[in-house]
C-alpha cells in the first residue's frame, strides 16, 4: 500500500487548498445614481450601516440595489471555485445614507484558482480573455451589466411597521458618465494577483532551531 498526497491544484493534505489571492478595485464615481434600475451602483453596505440612514424610500432603494449587485457579483465570482472576500474598503463621499459609493476595494482568496479559466470575451466584445485576471474582471463586469429582480427587505423611512418593507428590487446595467456603453464598465474594474500569497504548511514553517537572532 502507498499513500499519494494530493498536492496538485494547490492542495495540501494538512492545510487544505492553498488557493490564490487577487485584489479588486471598482471605481464607481462615474456610474449613474438615479432612481431608475440603473442607479445604486454596487456595495455590500446596508442602510443601517450609515451614521445617518437614507431619508427617502427612493434613496433606500438605491442602497438595496447596490446590495443586490454585490450579491450577483459574489455569485459570478464563485461559478468555478469557492472564494473568500477579504480586506474590503468601501469609500463614500460621506457617511450619510443618501450619499452614493464612489469606490470599492477588496481581495478575493480562491480555494483553487486552477479551476479559474483563462478564456472568454469581455462584455463589450472588445477584448478576448487570455488570463485569470481578465476572467475575474469579466465576471465582475457581467454582474454590473445584468438585469435582475428580487424581493428584498428594504429600509423604509415612510413605513409604519418597523421601518422595514418587503419590496421587489430590480437592477439594470450600471451606466457610465461618458457614453453609457459596456466598455465604460470594464474600464472601471482593476484586478491584480498577489503572486507571493500562500498559506503556511508544515513543510514551510521553520523550526525553533532555525532562528538565528537573539533578543538578549
Amino acid at each position: 500500500m502507498a499513500t499519494v498526497q494530493p498536492r496538485h491544484e494547490r492542495n495540501d493534505p494538512t492545510a487544505g487548498q492553498i488557493g490564490a489571492y487577487y485584489t479588486v478595485d471598482i471605481a464607481q464615481s462615474g456610474f449613474g445614481d438615479g432612481d431608475d434600475a440603473n442607479g445604486g451602483r454596487c456595495s455590500p453596505v446596508a442602510a443601517n450601516d450609515f451614521s445617518v440612514k437614507p431619508t427617502t424610500l427612493n434613496e433606500s432603494k438605491k442602497v438595496s440595489k447596490g446590495q443586490l449587485r454585490w450579491k450577483l457579483l459574489l455569485n459570478a465570482l464563485q461559478v468555478r471555485s469557492n472564494c473568500q472576500i477579504v480586506n474590503m474598503v468601501t469609500t463614500y463621499a460621506s457617511d450619510a445614507g443618501d450619499s452614493p459609493i464612489t469606490d470599492i476595494n477588496f481581495g478575493i482568496v480562491y480555494e483553487n484558482d486552477d479551476w479559474i479559466p483563462t478564456t472568454g470575451t469581455s462584455i463589450d466584445g472588445s477584448t478576448t480573455t487570455t488570463t485569470k485576471i481578465l476572467y475575474i474582471a469579466d465576471k465582475i463586469a457581467e454582474a454590473l451589466n445584468t438585469t435582475h429582480t428580487e424581493k428584498m427587505s428594504v429600509y423604509n423611512p415612510t413605513s409604519g411597521s418597523g421601518l422595514i418593507s418587503d419590496i421587489e428590487i430590480t437592477v439594470g446595467p450600471v451606466t457610465a458618465s461618458v457614453d453609457g456603453l459596456e466598455g465604460e464598465i470594464v474600464d472601471k474594474i482593476t484586478v491584480a494577483e498577489v503572486t507571493g500569497y500562500r498559506k503556511n504548511v508544515a513543510a514551510e514553517v521553520p523550526t525553533d532551531s532555525a532562528l538565528t537572532y537573539s533578543a538578549e
